[in-house]
């Protein structure tokens, strides 16, 4: 695993779960600061607002199966620290990973 990140790794995402059904299972830990949906990959990435929100979030769902929509999803911390943008070429492009489809929403609560 991982050492602690503010990014989270969720797997097994299909394309029935939306940002918001992600958005609603994070919620009680704290605020998601950016979202990334991999789609291709049944993927996502989420930065939370700080270390420790992130922490709560990945021991709570360590010891609780997360469902969205009938589907089991799985959470672990990133190997990225921070989601960033690059925004050299005119277009926003996710650096963590080479998705061209990813879209990144900035979360405001």
């Amino acid at each position: 695993m991982a050492e602690p990140s503010k990014v989270i790794h969720v797997r097994n995402v299909g394309h029935e779960i939306t940002e918001n059904d992600l958005l609603q299972l994070v919620q009680p830990f704290g605020s998601v600061t950016k979202l990334v949906m991999l789609r291709t990959k049944n993927q996502a990435l989420m930065q939370m607002q700080d270390v420790a929100s992130a922490i709560n979030l990945v021991d709570y769902y360590t010891n609780l199966q997360p469902s969205v929509r009938g589907r089991n999803v799985y959470m672990q911390f990133s190997s990225h620290q921070e989601l960033t943008t690059d925004q050299t070429q005119g277009r926003k492009s996710d650096t963590v990973s080479d998705c061209q489809s990813s879209r990144i929403y900035g979360v405001h609560s």
